[in-house]
């Protein structure tokens, strides 16, 4: 084998994460023969005012339901990554400010002694704990950046690709 041969196993104009339903001549595949029993199923089951035309197979709008499913899949996820930087967030900045007017100097002093102590136990006999907290936390912010970032680009782009489709009719 030549290292420089570039070789695809796929089927000539499928698209990437589109599931055929169909085969080249109209006849259903296995998962569209799954997926039409299932929409009848699922269309019996409706009300009559509500249903649909299932007198032939639509792998249009399965294709369409596909991509929709996964568009709230992906939103959904999307605001899960959110929710969880906004927990970090606030977890980092809830530092307590202390309101200094209302305290003597008495009381002031009392703290800072108090904070010092604890720094400089925590210094000497727990520093590796100290650092490892703050790689994990390093770590779970670069995770939940990255993870916004691609759920962000993938559920634009599956809206765009919804409004391809619906344009397209």
């Amino acid at each position: 084998m030549n290292n420089n041969e570039l070789k695809h196993y796929g089927v000539l104009g499928m698209k990437w994460g589109v599931r055929r339903y169909q085969n080249k001549d109209g006849t259903l595949t296995n998962k569209g023969k799954k997926r039409y029993n299932r929409d009848i199923k699922e269309n019996l089951a409706k009300k009559k005012d509500s249903r649909i035309d299932t007198s032939k197979p639509d792998p249009k709008r399965w294709v369409k339901e596909d991509t929709e499913r996964k568009k709230r899949t992906v939103d959904t996820s999307s605001k899960l990554v959110t929710q969880l930087q906004n927990i970090e967030t606030e977890t980092r900045l809830k530092t307590t400010k202390m309101d200094l007017s209302k305290m003597s100097d008495k009381e002031m002093r009392d703290r800072i002694n108090r904070e010092l102590l604890e720094n400089q136990y925590n210094n000497l006999f727990a520093p590796e704990l100290a650092s490892t907290i703050s790689k994990g936390r390093q770590y779970a912010k670069t995770t939940l950046d990255v993870a916004g970032t691609a759920l962000t680009l993938t559920g634009s782009s599956l809206a765009i690709a919804l409004a391809i489709k619906e344009l397209k009719g």
